[in-house]
């Protein structure tokens, strides 16, 4: 659609940055990488890290969630075990065996030299490999996955996230197996409780931000807001849960409990 008048737009009361990603990028979500890649290179300043939440999740961003440390919402504590449906499928073992050969290639040696260093150091200090192994026999351990709807990472972890993101996200190896190599390279904190607030049953998911919703949880997945929308006795509810815990924290000061874990060791 072409505006031809513009005098009934309101001038812009505070300018603000955003990142445009298109389905084909997302790849129906399942490549959500791409969001901090491309956050990451609008280079902003005057910040302390980024936060990616999914559009069927919510936060409650007055928990005190460390800004110099990674949060996920489950870690590599909680992560799911065994190859699940992700490993077999074509976004599990075959993008990883991809990535291993584009990261071998001889060709590909200097432009990826300097994260393969950085990622083994890592690896190595957390005791993830030992002295014999190498990042090749981590990315060979094609198992467990972190359920990855609610994470954050401070600036100065950017630069080496992203280019390990990228190099998954060209081959198109699942978000939360992404995530999950990741977080084995960091200290982290995790959501405590993080199994009671989702993913919420498929059956549920309707009325479970009004069932379930407090002030004291980080956050809260998988949600379905139309579920809010339908009906007036659930607009009620929303208004009476949600809205009502935003208003007591924000504008009340009212109390609430620390929904957070110090860090995992993986």
């Amino acid at each position: 659609m072409q505006i031809r008048d513009n005098t009934a737009i309101p001038p812009l009361q505070y300018p603000f940055n955003y990142i445009h990603i298109t389905p084909k990028e997302m790849h129906k979500g399942y490549n959500g990488e791409i969001c901090m890649i491309k956050a990451y290179e609008l280079r902003l300043r005057n910040i302390k890290g980024h936060f990616a939440v999914a559009d069927d999740a919510i936060l409650n961003f007055w928990q005190p969630i460390k800004l110099d440390m990674v949060f996920h919402q489950r870690g590599t504590k909680l992560a799911n075990i065994g190859k699940g449906p992700w490993w077999n499928s074509a976004l599990g073992e075959e993008a990883m065996k991809n990535t291993i050969s584009m990261l071998k290639d001889k060709d590909n040696g200097k432009t990826y030299q300097k994260l393969i260093e950085e990622y083994q150091r890592r690896l190595l200090q957390r005791k993830m490999i030992s002295e014999s192994e190498t990042v090749f026999t981590e990315l060979q351990r094609m198992k467990n996955w972190t359920i990855s709807d609610v994470y954050y990472i401070p600036k100065r972890e950017m630069p080496f996230y992203v280019d390990l993101m990228k190099i998954f996200y060209k081959n198109e190896i699942f978000i939360e197996i992404s995530l999950q190599k990741y977080l084995r390279t960091v200290k982290h904190q995790i959501a405590i409780n993080a199994y009671k607030l989702g993913p919420i049953p498929e059956n549920t998911r309707r009325i479970g931000l009004n069932k379930y919703y407090n002030e004291s949880m980080v956050f809260m997945h998988a949600i379905k807001l139309s579920g809010v929308i339908e009906k007036m006795d659930q607009r009620y509810m929303y208004c009476n849960t949600v809205i009502k815990a935003y208003h007591k924290v924000l504008f009340l000061h009212g109390n609430f409990t620390s929904g957070i874990e110090n860090y995992s060791l993986g």
